[in-house]
């Protein structure tokens, strides 16, 4: 294998260590941040091609055909945004082979009801769930839970589509807006710590690389509700490790998943509730590589093809921080800060709730790795608000 095809929301990540493992990387990415060019031999830049109304997957799936005619590729690497798509998935498989798991499986792990029983009978906690088609089912499922509820689409993907409802005027409303992008369900809110597992699998093994703590809805990044806005690699607490970690291998070799997959639970007095399967590459892939040393992408590679590592060492921790737009902004040049990943085009008008770039940085203590990322995501919106105001506001 040679040349490999590399899509996802976000594709810069695996693009880079795609290329350190010296294939030849192409790349069908949505946001066509600075920072990727160098890595990748060409690229489509979705976002330049979206209209009201497009099919993401769709225009995916055409730039990929278009790109695997012209150069040619061995193999497919997903990141996110088609982990609800299997159809789409199972077109790219005529691109060339994916390199992981497969649309069967994808849709699979993703079915959630169908996951959670299979979870259940691992003597895994999940939370109380309901399949509802209106909203007279949303606010009876809502009150046999009892509230607070999140009411959330099944598909999605970075916290997106998930709400929090207090009462019965909320369920009502969340379920309305809702409604009509696919199967919603009510779910029971369990409060802890977000947590998830990066684990590599054959499909018959499974070995957790790390244990992380998930940022959720953080505000001073400018999340909201449930968004994902980073993570601390590895979670600080070494019984939610010990405890995560065998729960998600436990998960993984139950469903069979091959590669590199991502876990997702909430750890609640101690015991791990499971969320979800992510089946691909997951936001903490170049983090997980900070503390580890490993080629994630070379070691995904490995475990489809039946390898795993007996023994993973982790020094220090790093942590990744997402700086969102906390209003409609211009974007200035933001060359010269360190450790800034995903960096947005300089001129690029962003809106509010979108994303502006990454801070990802390693220590060997966590609260200097915290203390320093902190310090780099101020300047960042410094630089913003002080660029915007000298432009009056419009960036030009």
């Amino acid at each position: 294998m040679e040349r490999v095809l590399v899509i996802g929301f976000n594709a810069r990540p695996i693009a880079v260590q795609a290329k350190k493992c010296g294939f030849k990387v192409f790349a069908v990415d949505y946001w066509g941040d600075v920072d990727i060019y160098g890595w990748v031999d060409d690229i489509v830049v979705l976002k330049d091609y979206v209209k009201a109304g497009s099919d993401l997957a769709e225009l995916t799936v055409k730039f990929s055909e278009q790109m695997a005619r012209k150069h040619g590729v061995d193999g497919v690497l997903v990141g996110s945004g088609l982990d609800d798509r299997w159809e789409c998935l199972s077109r790219l498989e005529r691109v060339a082979p994916i390199i992981g798991n497969k649309p069967s499986k994808v849709r699979e792990v993703r079915s959630k009801l169908e996951v959670y029983e299979k979870v259940k009978r691992e003597g895994i906690m999940v939370p109380e769930t309901f399949l509802v088609e209106s909203r007279k089912e949303a606010v009876r499922a809502s009150r046999e839970i009892g509230f607070p509820v999140i009411v959330r689409r099944e598909a999605g993907g970075g916290g997106l589509g998930i709400h929090l409802a207090h009462n019965e005027r909320e369920v009502e409303q969340k379920f309305s807006q809702l409604k009509g992008k696919g199967r919603v369900l009510v779910q029971e809110y369990i409060a802890g710590d977000d947590v998830s597992a990066s684990v590599l699998c054959t499909g018959k093994k499974a070995v957790t690389v790390t244990v992380n703590r998930q940022l959720i809805g953080v505000s001073w990044l400018g999340g909201r509700e449930f968004v994902y806005c980073g993570n601390i690699v590895p979670h600080e607490k070494e019984e939610i490790r010990r405890r995560v970690s065998e729960a998600a291998e436990k998960i993984c070799r139950s469903l069979s998943v091959l590669g590199c997959n991502g876990v997702d639970f909430v750890v609640r007095g101690g015991q791990p509730v499971f969320m979800e399967v992510n089946p691909r590459f997951q936001g903490t892939l170049e983090c997980v590589s900070m503390v580890t040393g490993m080629n994630i992408v070379r070691e995904h590679i490995n475990a489809c093809q039946g390898r795993v590592p007996s023994k993973i060492s982790v020094k220090g921790f790093a942590v990744k921080n997402i700086v969102f737009a906390k209003e409609n902004c211009v974007i200035p040049d933001l060359h010269g800060i360190p450790f800034l990943f995903d960096i947005t085009q300089p001129r690029s008008l962003v809106e509010e709730g979108e994303p502006i770039c990454s801070v990802q940085l390693a220590c060997l203590k966590l609260e200097e790795c915290i203390r320093r990322a902190k310090k780099v995501v101020v300047e960042v919106y410094s630089k913003i608000d002080e660029y915007n105001k000298k432009c009056g506001g419009m960036g030009v």
